[in-house]
């Protein structure tokens, strides 16, 4: 007997705890649900709802609900798919609550006709028809009544339990947006809980940003902020990350959620055309929706979170979401969109030219009436004569008379052969020539630079780069082929100076910079036979390139950076003689042509920074 008394006193303790309220187990320091409801049937056997004691072992199940129907004052039916035994202790138990146990531990369902009870096995097929009972009709005001009526279809009714529709007992009125519920009265209860829970106005708020574009924020919330969340592209690699996709465009899987949209388009508009923004429009950068479902629970995704920019407004729109994610969103634009330090950049690009060129030359002709030989620089020449004397034009006077029978004089020229003689007339000419020429290109630009932004100073040229020629001929009316020749010009663009610059501005006074200066020069140009027939076109244009790529180089505020080394020298000589006559010891000199030539470039990049404070909050100050 005291052992009956020990095991009710254990079975009772077991179930109050199992019973009571979440509460009780709560650890201190955990914060409660932020909402929550019970997903059961409002299983009501009787509106007295006294409190039992009842201790059975192996009992028939219908035994157990036969005593459950009298204690209630019904009748009770049992459908053929009942069977079981059950084994139970309670101890001041309220009635319905006992019911309701007994029905989940034997798997079973009821259902009340007027006053009779009848008892189903859940997972029947004929729960069908004993649960149409009645048609509600629950009204839906903000989310999507469709997706509310699959939530209930796939996540209460399809856990079957006491007291609930154990099928698919929602629908909906698409036209009016309500929920249309054929099931039994006890329906009523959840159906509109599940409502009251889910039907709520979407969250929306716009954030302003100040430092930063409305692309930028809207991106690095949805690339960095929302994937750390546990969102992510649902392309289940290993890299993770947000995959691009152009607006519109979705994509499958993933963990917790999956990321939509436009992140890595923002420069295209909200239409997708391409056309140009208009006033105020919006730009989806991206949307974060349920992932695939588990095994027991569907998603639902009529709260899904949106990030939009408008880039005429300067402002980051956040649809959607959870207050949660509404404050997360609202501290890391507030932790991100700080004014970006700048710095003033001085910049002098300088470029020495230096060319000089010295030339020695001889010339030696030697002449007679049958033969000539001439040395002039590179050339020598020999050979016999053309013509043996030189016929030059001699004066004589001339009487003639005149009409009055007086005599004038006139001048007249006769031609006359002159020779030079018989031997030969050497004549020697000697040019001596020096020529320097000194040029200096300078550049000077005063820009001001971002943290982080790149920056490029282009101080190149067009210049034609390549010409062909066509002829084109057509026919005139009666005449025959008539042409003209057409020549298309290829203009290149990079002959010059260009840098590229990006700054990385730190708060100890420090600016780090990657720097690409690139120079282009003229080297020269290669020609070809036109197709025309007549001329040459030109083939190509030579540049002589010096670039450089220099990574983190660091700078002192209002230190100077000195880029120098870019050197290109070119020596050329040339020497021209007579044979034998030149390589004669100190005459020899007299028989030789040297030219001499000489070219020196040097380029030189300095870089000032000075950065810039004032006084506004900044990365640098918040750090």
């Amino acid at each position: 007997m005291k052992y009956n008394h020990i095991q009710r006193l254990l079975s009772a303790a077991l179930l109050l705890a199992f019973t009571a309220p979440s509460a009780v187990f709560a650890q201190e320091g955990v914060a409660p649900y932020t909402s929550s409801m019970v997903l059961s049937g409002d299983v009501k056997l009787t509106d007295k709802n006294n409190n039992i004691t009842l201790s059975l072992r192996d009992s028939d199940v219908k035994q157990v609900l036969r005593m459950f129907a009298d204690k209630a004052g019904m009748n009770v039916v049992f459908h053929s798919s009942v069977d079981g035994k059950v084994t139970l202790d309670l101890v001041n138990m309220p009635i319905n609550d006992a019911f309701n146990l007994v029905l989940q531990v034997a798997g079973l369902n009821y259902y009340t006709q007027h006053n009779t009870l009848v008892i189903i096995a859940k997972d029947n097929a004929d729960n069908a028809a004993f649960s149409k009972q009645e048609m509600m009709v629950f009204p839906v005001k903000y989310v999507s009544a469709s997706k509310i009526a699959s939530f209930l279809n796939k996540n209460v009714f399809s856990m079957k339990k006491a007291g609930l529709s154990s099928v698919d007992a929602a629908t909906v009125n698409t036209a009016t947006n309500e929920i249309i519920v054929f099931g039994m009265k006890s329906d009523a209860a959840i159906v509109q809980k599940v409502i009251d829970q889910l039907d709520r106005e979407p969250l929306a708020k716009t954030f302003a940003v100040n430092h930063t574009t409305p692309a930028e924020m809207a991106n690095m919330i949805c690339d960095v902020l929302l994937p750390s969340r546990g969102s992510s592209s649902g392309d289940n690699s290993s890299s993770g990350g947000i995959a691009p996709a152009a607006p519109g465009v979705g994509t499958t899987g993933g963990a917790a959620g999956i990321i939509t949209g436009g992140a890595a388009s923002a420069s295209s508009s909200s239409s997708g055309s391409g056309s140009e923004l208009k006033l105020g429009e919006g730009i989806v950068a991206c949307t974060v929706a349920p992932s695939t479902s588990s095994a027991n629970s569907s998603p639902f995704d009529v709260q899904n979170l949106a990030i939009s920019y408008y880039p005429q407004r300067g402002t980051v729109t956040v649809m959607g979401g959870s207050e949660a994610q509404q404050e997360m969103i609202a501290n890391f634009i507030k932790a991100n969109d700080v004014k970006q330090p700048q710095a003033y950049l001085e910049v002098s690009i300088v470029e020495l030219n230096e060319q000089g060129s010295k030339e020695f030359s001889n010339e030696w002709s030697i002449d007679s009436p049958n033969w000539a030989v001439k040395f002039s620089g590179g050339t020598t020449s020999g050979g016999r004569s053309a013509v043996p004397g030189t016929r030059e034009h001699v004066p004589v006077k001339v009487l003639i008379a005149n009409e009055d029978g007086t005599f004038s004089e006139k001048e007249s020229f006769i031609p006359h052969e002159k020779w030079y003689g018989a031997g030969p007339y050497i004549s020697w000419q000697m040019n001596y020539l020096i020529e320097n020429k000194k040029a200096r290109v300078l550049a000077n630009p005063k820009l001001l630079v971002t943290n982080g932004q790149e920056s490029v100073i282009d101080l190149t040229q067009d210049y034609v780069e390549k010409v062909t020629s066509e002829f084109l001929s057509s026919t005139g009316a009666g005449v025959g082929a008539v042409g003209a020749v057409q020549r298309t010009y290829t203009i290149g663009e990079d002959k010059g100076i260009k840098v590229t610059l990006t700054p990385f501005i730190s708060p100890e006074g420090y600016v780090t910079l990657n720097i690409k200066p690139e120079y282009a020069t003229e080297a020269g140009q290669v020609t070809t036979p036109s197709a025309t027939g007549t001329g040459t076109d030109l083939q190509a244009t030579l540049l002589s390139r010096r670039n450089l790529d220099l990574k983190n180089v660091r700078i002192k505020d209002g230190e100077t950076l000195v880029i120098g080394g870019m050197i290109q020298e070119e020596d050329s000589k040339v020497v021209q003689k007579i044979p034998v006559l030149g390589d004669l010891p100190i005459i020899g000199a007299a028989f030789r042509s040297t030219t001499s030539k000489k070219s020196k470039s040097e380029l030189v990049i300095m870089l000032t920074p000075k950065i810039i404070n004032d006084g506004e909050g900044s990365v640098a100050d918040s750090l």
